[in-house]
């Protein structure tokens, strides 16, 4: 044990110390992926997320959640197999987006409200991106192309409601028996104040992380990891025909969201294809979110594990549901929502080899996780 610990320590002060002799030999570009980082954060982070952070905030500090567990009590019992205190979380992480949810999830589970088994099915159902973000940012900053917003909405929030179905057939651990406090009276300045000062922790946390994944992305570029990484994917992705630019997306993507769409955003392959591959990015919120999230589970006892299992489950799932509901919603009326191009390249891809080979995918996962539910029983 103490070998394991020390070979774990030796690893992280080994890479550590390259970051920083990284820095140290290229200042220029240290100095850049800072500003880089500041400026998305700043202009397209920022602007959209934390008027949002504050006002959701104030609602639920008037008493809004007693209320909510009150009136959906039952209804989350029924279909979730979760205690009405979990509405907190959920309409937080709908409203708000992640990490926020998932520390709500963290809090309730401090006080023993909730269940672990509950908390990683609330973790599953609450751990999605606000419609702020979808809207203000893919959509008009990024995509510069409304037509995104009905799918990845649709796929966001149904995949993590379907995802967590799932999960409850893994957690029948009976349920909790905690209940949520009202919280007590308090004069609207202070509530107002505790919602500025949470908030603003909260969007300088995201910032922090934005700046350092994208500080450590741009080193792995420079050190050839990135393209090492690119034709990996491109080797065992050929079947798709994606594009190198639309690969190194899904790349920085798996690092850090804002960063893998913007990249996504700006390739040009098929609408459908980012669509779908912008779904799966924010279905699995990256690295950087889950090390925010990870922050808060470990001071409970949620493992992040379970955690990743369940995200790894939604972000196919979603990203099937945008394909499928894609093909729905836009069967024949893909020139009026996209370029002439765009269009060229969507009749020349053979969508249904991606649609099965997605299918595929997911039931290999669905395969995988079953069988890890099945080992930790035995």
């Amino acid at each position: 044990m103490i070998k394991k610990i020390a070979t774990k320590n030796i690893l992280l002060i080994l890479i550590t110390s390259i970051m920083l002799g990284l820095l140290i030999s290229d200042t220029r570009l240290a100095i850049k992926s800072v500003l880089d980082g500041i400026n998305l954060w700043f202009y397209n982070v920022m602007p959209s997320l934390f008027p949002f952070m504050i006002f959701s905030h104030i609602l639920f500090q008037l008493d809004t959640a007693y209320l909510l567990q009150k009136l959906f009590n039952k209804v989350m019992n029924k279909i979730f197999n979760i205690s009405g205190s979990g509405i907190l979380p959920l309409a937080m992480g709908y409203i708000s987006g992640y990490p926020l949810g998932g520390k709500i999830v963290c809090d309730l589970r401090k006080e023993n409200v909730v269940s672990v088994t509950e908390s990683y099915k609330l973790l599953g159902l609450c751990s999605t991106t606000g419609p702020a973000f979808i809207i203000g940012i893919v959509a008009l900053q990024m995509f510069d192309n409304m037509v995104v917003v009905p799918i990845l909405l649709i796929s966001n929030y149904l995949g993590a409601i379907i995802n967590t179905l799932f999960l409850k057939n893994f957690y029948k651990e009976k349920l909790s028996t905690g209940v949520f406090k009202r919280s007590e009276n308090k004069n609207f300045s202070i509530i107002i104040n505790s919602a500025i000062v949470d908030s603003t922790q909260n969007i300088l946390k995201i910032g922090g992380y934005m700046v350092f994944f994208n500080i450590f992305i741009n080193y792995l570029e420079i050190t050839g990891l990135i393209d090492l990484f690119a034709n990996m994917f491109s080797r065992h992705l050929n079947f798709m025909q994606l594009s190198d630019q639309l690969i190194n997306g899904i790349l920085y993507g798996l690092f850090e969201i804002t960063l893998g769409i913007n990249i996504i955003s700006k390739c040009s392959d098929p609408l459908f294809i980012k669509v779908a591959i912008t779904s799966f990015i924010i279905a699995w919120s990256g690295l950087s979110i889950h090390m925010q999230t990870n922050s808060f589970l470990v001071e409970t006892d949620i493992k992040y594990s379970g955690f990743l299992l369940g995200k790894i489950s939604q972000s196919f799932i979603s990203m099937g549901i945008a394909l499928l509901s894609y093909k729905l919603i836009y069967p024949t009326s893909l020139s009026v929502y996209s370029n002439l191009e765009i269009m060229n390249s969507f009749e020349n891809f053979n969508y249904s080899i991606f649609y099965y080979q997605t299918i595929s995918i997911l039931a290999l996962i669905t395969i995988f996780i079953f069988i890890c539910r099945k080992i930790k029983k035995n």
